[in-house]
């Protein structure tokens, strides 16, 4: 709160409250009369190759395109971030995935894939030599299977420039707001495989076998895509999901979720 008084103008009566969610990073919700912010205080930056202030420069970017919530404030040093506050409706609250959600997720996907936004390619080698350098002492095993993943991410690149697209890459639901379709947290977000965004949005939010094939399967409708097709470019991503997810992990000392 001391820090942020000056720049965000704050008045003694503002007041600022935990919220839950999120893996890694502290939000908060921040009130002050009539405003209202989303506050992030970020952990675990050692382990992370994010540019802050390239992130602040792309959600900017994505805001004015109705895509993300407007950033306000960034101060790198002090580690705290301030966006836009983005209610969200009763209707978010989720007890069981249905078709129904899951065409939302389709939809929302759809939307980031053909937005023609520019922005840097997620270099998924460089996170993963990241991820492994933040590990005290990596068993030959996993730096050798990095070194592979390596180079089939290099070879995909080259072979598949259809599938590029920009990707949001941490679609879970919660980052899905469906009253205003403003879509959250864009940490991970680039220009990479359509693909790999949508195994990573079965995987963060837990799909089943069930589940994961409806999404696919909105997915190829909402996109004219051969739904073979869909399912051969998940099949060249998934040993990158599942690399990308087990490094993740073990960088930040977190429990994979099951």
């Amino acid at each position: 709160m001391r820090l942020l008084k000056l720049p965000l103008g704050l008045t003694d009566d503002a007041i600022m409250y935990p919220l839950s969610g999120g893996a890694i990073n502290h939000t908060y919700h921040l009130s002050d009369d009539s405003k209202e912010f989303l506050v992030k205080e970020f952990q675990g930056e050692d382990s992370l190759c994010i540019d802050r202030q390239e992130r602040f420069d792309l959600q900017l970017r994505l805001s004015q395109k109705g895509l993300a919530p407007k950033p306000i404030y960034l101060s790198i040093e002090t580690g705290i971030y301030v966006e836009q506050w983005i209610k969200q409706h009763r209707s978010q609250m989720l007890l069981f995935f249905d078709e129904l959600h899951i065409n939302s997720l389709a939809t929302a996907l759809t939307r980031v894939h053909n937005s023609k936004v520019i922005a840097k390619v997620v270099d998924l080698p460089r996170q993963w030599h990241q991820y492994l350098t933040s590990l005290a002492n990596p068993p030959s095993f996993l730096v050798d299977e990095v070194t592979r993943a390596t180079e089939k991410w290099i070879e995909s690149m080259e072979s598949a420039p259809k599938e590029q697209a920009f990707c949001h890459n941490d679609l879970v639901w919660a980052h899905l707001c469906i009253p205003t379709k403003i879509i959250l947290d864009w940490e991970y977000a680039g220009m990479g495989s359509r693909y790999f965004d949508l195994l990573s949005c079965a995987k963060v939010n837990a799909f089943d076998t069930q589940q994961h094939d409806l999404l696919l399967t909105a997915y190829a409708k909402q996109n004219n895509i051969p739904i073979n097709e869909v399912y051969e470019g998940c099949s060249k991503q998934a040993g990158f999901i599942e690399l990308t997810y087990k490094l993740w992990y073990q960088a930040l000392g977190l429990t994979p979720k099951i």
